[in-house]
């Protein structure tokens, strides 16, 4: 029966570890990890701005649903709307969540976004 020698136990070794370690690596360049999203009014509406603090452009998408309400608070209107944007590295972009079309009262909810490098 041969032996493996100490030496190829050693590097088997340092390659198990690396192989624990890829993911995590992996995991840390996610795209999303970089991006911050603010939210402001905007008059009949919501800005929201994704900044871009990663080294490579990103493309996003951000979905929203827009409600409209009466008077008393009764909801005549849901529809669900997004924006895609292309934001360079280290930069930002804003999309507008616009609820113009329901008057004066409104809600703008489940904002959501995603990220990813651009290939």
């Amino acid at each position: 029966m041969k032996r493996a020698a100490p030496a190829t136990f050693a590097v088997l070794g340092l390659l198990s570890l690396l192989a624990l370690r890829a993911p995590d690596a992996r995991a840390a360049e996610s795209a999303n990890d970089c991006v911050h999203l603010r939210e402001g009014q905007s008059g009949d509406g919501l800005s929201l701005a994704i900044d871009n603090n990663c080294d490579r452009g990103l493309s996003c998408s951000l979905s929203w649903i827009v409600q409209c309400e009466s008077a008393t608070g009764k909801v005549t209107r849901r529809s669900k709307d997004g924006a895609r944007l292309v934001v360079e590295a280290s930069g930002s972009r804003t999309a507008t969540a616009s609820a113009k079309s329901c008057g004066d009262n409104w809600r703008i909810e489940d904002v959501s976004w995603d990220c990813a490098p651009l290939k």
